[in-house]
C-alpha cells in the first residue's frame, strides 16, 4: 500500500509526525502554520481511491490536482485508476415508463476527432442516459443493433428525434418504421446558414435567409403552409439566379450558386422531415437536450486530452455511469 502524505486542513501543506497523544495516537504538525492535530481514518483506502476516481472521471480533475488534495502520489493514483479502467462499469439504471403516456427517444453522436463517435440514446425530458455505444462510423447496422438493445430493455417510444444522419435514418426505418421521426431543426438550420453564409450580401440571398430563420416561428400547420408558399414564390422569382452556370475553355460547366441551391433543396424538404412535432406537441424540435450533455464531455476531453485512444472508450462508459448516478440522486433529492 502506498504511503499517503497527510495534508494540513488550513494551508494544504504536508504534515510531519510530531509525537503522540496521551492515548497513544500519532500527532501531526504543519511546518508552515504550526497547527498540530491527530488524524482519524474514517474511510478505508479503497473507498478513498474510488471517490478520487469519480472526481477524475466526472469533474475532470487531473492527477496532479488529486495528488495535491489527497496526498497520494501521481504514480500510485495512475496504477489504481488503470485497474478501474480494466473493469466494466455497472449497468445503467432502468427508467420506469409506466406513468408516461408520450415519450420520445433522442439520438445523437459526438465525434472525438477522427478516432470514434459516441452514440447516445436518451429519453426526452429525462437526463438519465439509456444507452451508449462507441463506433468508428455512424452506420445503419450498428445503430440498428443499438436500437434493438434499447427496445429489448423494455422501452417504448411515441417518436424519435435525431440529427438526420444517413445511418440513423436507415436504422430508424428498419427498427421503428411506424413511429414519427423528427429530424433536428437546429442541425438542418445550421447546414443552411453554413451554405449561404451568416451575413449574405446579395439581396436575393438575404430574403432566403429570412425565410430560413423564420422556421423557428412556425408553431401551426397553417403557418407551415404559408411558409411553404413563400419558399415556392422565392424559387419562382429567382429561378434564373439558381440556374446560373459558369463555363471553362473546354465547355465544362458548373452551377455558380451551389450553396444557395443546397439551401433551397434543404428548405423544400423541411416540411416532410422536421415538422413532425406539429402533430405531437410534446415532441422536441431539436436534439439540443443531448447537445448540452455533450458540452460536459467536451470539457473532459480537454482536461484529459493526453489519454490514449483505447482508454478513452472505458473513460466514456464510466463517465456516463457516474453522470447517471448524479442525475438520479438529484431527482431523488427533489422528490424528497
Amino acid at each position: 500500500m502506498a504511503r499517503r502524505h497527510l495534508l494540513c486542513q488550513s494551508c494544504n501543506n504536508v504534515l510531519i509526525e510530531w509525537g503522540i497523544t496521551q492515548s497513544g495516537k500519532k500527532r501531526y504538525r504543519c511546518i508552515f502554520c504550526n497547527i498540530t492535530r491527530t488524524y482519524h481514518t474514517k474511510q478505508n483506502n479503497e473507498e478513498k481511491i474510488y471517490i478520487l476516481f469519480k472526481q477524475y472521471i466526472l469533474w475532470g480533475n487531473t492527477y496532479e490536482m488529486l495528488s495535491s488534495l489527497s496526498g497520494y502520489s501521481v504514480r500510485y493514483l495512475e496504477k489504481k485508476f488503470h485497474a478501474y479502467f480494466l473493469e466494466n462499469p455497472p449497468e445503467l439504471p432502468h427508467i420506469d415508463q409506466s406513468s408516461i403516456t408520450e415519450t420520445f427517444l433522442l439520438i445523437d453522436g459526438l465525434w472525438f476527432g477522427r478516432w470514434f463517435v459516441l452514440m447516445v440514446y436518451r429519453q426526452s425530458g429525462n437526463l438519465v442516459i439509456l444507452h451508449i455505444a462507441i463506433a468508428g462510423r455512424e452506420v445503419t447496422s450498428k445503430i440498428s443493433r443499438d436500437l434493438k438493445i434499447v427496445r429489448e430493455m423494455g422501452y417504448r417510444f411515441t417518436g424519435i428525434v435525431s440529427d438526420g444522419g444517413t445511418g440513423i435514418i436507415g436504422a430508424v426505418n428498419k427498427v421503428y418504421p411506424h413511429i414519427p421521426h423528427q429530424i433536428c431543426l437546429a442541425h438542418l438550420h445550421r447546414g443552411i446558414i453554413a451554405a449561404i453564409g451568416r451575413y449574405p450580401r446579395d439581396e436575393r440571398v438575404k430574403k432566403l435567409k429570412l425565410l430560413a430563420d423564420h422556421v423557428w416561428l412556425i408553431e401551426s400547420k397553417e403557418a407551415l403552409r404559408w411558409w411553404e408558399k413563400q419558399i415556392e414564390i422565392w424559387i419562382k422569382n429567382y429561378h434564373t439566379f439558381l440556374k446560373e452556370r459558369r463555363y471553362d475553355i473546354d465547355y465544362n460547366w458548373w452551377y455558380v450558386h451551389k450553396g444557395v441551391r443546397h439551401a433551397v433543396a434543404t428548405l423544400k424538404e423541411l416540411p416532410q422531415t422536421s415538422f413532425k412535432f406539429l402533430d405531437h406537441p410534446l415532441m422536441p424540435k431539436t436534439t439540443n437536450e443531448i447537445e448540452a450533455q455533450f458540452g460536459h464531455l467536451g470539457k473532459r476531453w480537454l482536461a484529459h486530452r493526453g489519454m490514449k485512444r483505447e482508454r478513452w472508450k472505458d473513460f466514456l462508459k464510466w463517465f456516463v455511469y457516474f453522470y447517471n448516478q448524479e442525475k438520479l440522486s438529484q431527482k431523488k433529492t427533489k422528490e424528497d
